[in-house]
């Protein structure tokens, strides 16, 4: 938050004073939006898309779990679940190192519109709308779907024969590892896709809004501030 400026018991300044602390102004306001853009990425990533990627607390909420033990049924087979287990939870360390990567991108890509900010007119603030953010979130889809498509295969498709036991024919093994690779490389990704993109949607609006509120007691204590306006 951007403290509004007051004056106790001052006397007149030269314009020179006022420049300064109108230019401080400024530096602050500029500074306030780029921790509130920081603020806003680090939630949607460390909490929000952390949340679809990390082992949910029932394993009844696992889709890839519920689906292989699903088809394991269907196929009237049994596979290892301590194989399973440790499959999964090696995938979900993996993709969770990328985190900190796709933050970078959002932050980097949108502090541009901040520190490019240069008012032209008295009025002017710092504006994100929704246009900005279209190529944004186009590059971290891609990126975000990549990185998933190349874990997934490193340490999922890779290690699904692991999964069946010695006594398992060849046909219904053959089978059950290519349903359930399709499942991980089309459905699953594609669900979880539709989640993530809901996530930052939902943080692009409420970042835009910040941003604005921000803007807008910026406004207010440039206009109103004895100190930044020469009053005595």
């Amino acid at each position: 938050m951007i403290a509004t400026l007051t004056i106790l018991g001052c006397g007149s300044m030269n314009q020179e004073t006022i420049e300064d602390f109108r230019q401080k102004h400024f530096e602050n306001y500029k500074n306030a939006v780029l921790e509130t853009l920081k603020n806003n990425t680090i939630s949607l990533f460390d909490d929000d898309i952390l949340s679809l990627l990390k082992k949910p607390p029932l394993d009844s909420m696992d889709v890839i779990k519920c689906k292989f033990l699903e088809l394991d049924k269907r196929h009237k087979t049994i596979i290892k679940a301590d194989v399973l287990d440790k499959i999964l939870e090696d995938y979900r360390k993996k993709v969770i190192t990328y985190i900190s990567d796709w933050k970078k991108i959002r932050i980097t890509e949108l502090q541009k519109i901040i520190i490019s900010f240069s008012p032209k007119k008295e009025t002017d603030v710092i504006k994100f709308n929704k246009k900005d953010f279209i190529p944004l979130n186009r590059k971290l889809k891609k990126t975000i779907k990549a990185d998933i498509s190349t874990i997934i295969e490193k340490k999922i498709v890779k290690n699904v024969n692991q999964l069946f036991t010695k006594n398992i024919d060849e046909k219904t093994a053959d089978t059950l590892s290519n349903e359930m690779i399709k499942f991980v490389r089309s459905a699953y990704i594609k669900q979880l896709l539709e989640s993530i993109d809901f996530k930052v949607i939902v943080k692009d609006t409420t970042l835009i809004n910040g941003v604005r509120e921000q803007g807008e007691r910026f406004l207010f204590t440039k206009l109103n501030s004895y100190l930044l306006n020469g009053n005595e």
